[in-house]
């Protein structure tokens, strides 16, 4: 958390640092922050913020698993609609057994929401070697 928004060789500095994102000051102090959130519920959860425009702090933060973040994203939190159902690229791509990656690379190219949903994603198949 702390090196995503301070420290500008992280990885993530790009989308969370550069973009203004910080830690409130009492974050900024590891026990303050195990008060505030307490114990990670599952190993398999990570810190989330509820609203990704405001910065680290108490009650904008909740450990989450990474569907329930990738609903959070902004380009996952797109909504389409196909035959009068409207949902969220994420909740179609596990309808339909895609990933939301994929949905949002055909909106990317142009791909009409019907089009984006309906068509099979191509398997690859890989030659054998003589």
């Amino acid at each position: 958390m702390k090196a995503r928004c301070y420290q500008i060789n992280s990885i993530g500095y790009s989308r969370y640092g550069a973009l203004g994102i910080t830690v409130c000051a009492r974050w900024h102090d590891f026990n303050s922050f195990r008060a505030d959130m307490g114990e990670c519920p599952d190993r398999s959860m990570t810190l989330d913020r509820k609203n990704n425009a405001v910065e680290y702090e108490p009650g904008n933060c909740r450990w989450a698993t990474m569907a329930d973040q990738n609903r959070n994203r902004p380009s996952h939190s797109v909504v389409l609609t196909l035959n009068g159902i409207s949902k969220t690229v994420t909740e179609w791509a596990a309808e339909i057994g895609v990933s939301a990656n994929m949905i949002n690379q055909r909106l990317y190219l142009g791909w009409s929401h019907e089009r984006a949903l309906t068509t099979p994603v191509k398997k690859r198949t890989s030659k054998a070697y003589r």
